[in-house]
């Protein structure tokens, strides 16, 4: 019940954000399925059961309201949930040969945990706010990582090193943008920084991963290789914009142009990078 929990406040925090997104165009008629909701409680009649429930629940002033909490906020209450939902999972050791869910399927932890990591992973990208995108896609990848002592890892390595990819593309862009600004600027100092450094590592290694994860796509099946092939372009030209070594930084220039099908225009960045180091 807690993951479920976790997974419906995800969904409530995905549509908080698809909300503000429609919210800031004034030609958009949509209206969110959360503007329908209410934290007063229904009048019930006495002899309802919801009735002696709502009694016994909180003043609605020390609930929290849907509709002013942030996608942040939502999340770090799934998160809660999922740490609890996860801590009591079945173990595969420890399930009955015999033990089914309610539709017939056996029930699967790998499958579980990936679908809760895939889920923030997508809401994680959807973020405004950097420092947030950091925090969930590195939660998310914390995620993926401990599926490794779940899983056959020949039947799921492809799926889980893809997924830590992205983790890892989404924290290194997000530190990217902290510096940005500075780049533009001309001031190339900052590409000497703690943050910068950690930036690169990021993207190194969700480079790495999306590398790992060509290798082990099947070849005859090429859907997979196009969807590696513009994130895995991204992490190159991401890691080439923060890179000061000139030689390294071309090579890095030249595989982000490869990867994207030469759509990348790279004159006019390589030119500032060339004219401020």
């Amino acid at each position: 019940m807690a993951v479920v929990w976790g997974r419906t406040l995800v969904c409530i925090a995905d549509e908080t954000i698809t909300h503000t997104l429609k919210a800031k165009d004034p030609s958009d008629n949509y209206i969110s399925p959360l503007a329908q909701f209410s934290a007063d409680e229904p009048n019930w009649p006495k002899e309802s059961p919801f009735s002696a429930i709502a009694a016994r629940r909180p003043p609605a002033t020390q609930r929290m309201s849907l509709l002013n909490a942030s996608p942040n906020d939502l999340m770090i209450l799934a998160m809660d949930q999922f740490s609890r939902g996860i801590f009591h999972m079945p173990h595969p050791q420890h399930t009955h040969h015999h033990a089914f869910v309610s539709k017939g399927e056996s029930f699967s932890r790998a499958k579980e945990l990936f679908t809760i990591a895939s889920e923030v992973l997508l809401l994680a990208e959807r973020l405004d706010i950097a420092s947030e995108r950091q925090y969930w896609s590195s939660w998310a990848d914390s995620v993926f990582n401990q599926m490794k002592m779940e899983v056959d890892m020949d039947a799921w390595r492809g799926p889980i090193t893809r997924s830590r990819g992205r983790c890892c593309l989404i924290v290194g862009t997000a530190r990217a943008e902290d510096l940005d600004e500075a780049l533009e600027k001309g001031e190339m100092d900052v590409l000497h920084s703690e943050e910068a450094q950690d930036a690169r590592e990021a993207l190194a290694m969700a480079i790495s991963f999306f590398e790992r994860a060509k290798s082990c796509a099947s070849p005859s099946f090429d859907p997979e290789i196009h969807e590696l092939q513009p994130l895995l372009a991204e992490a190159l030209l991401t890691l080439a914009n923060l890179t000061v070594d000139e030689d390294k930084r071309e090579e890095l220039y030249t595989r982000a142009q490869l990867e994207s099908g030469n759509q990348f225009d790279l004159g006019e960045r390589e030119e500032q990078m060339d004219e401020s180091i």
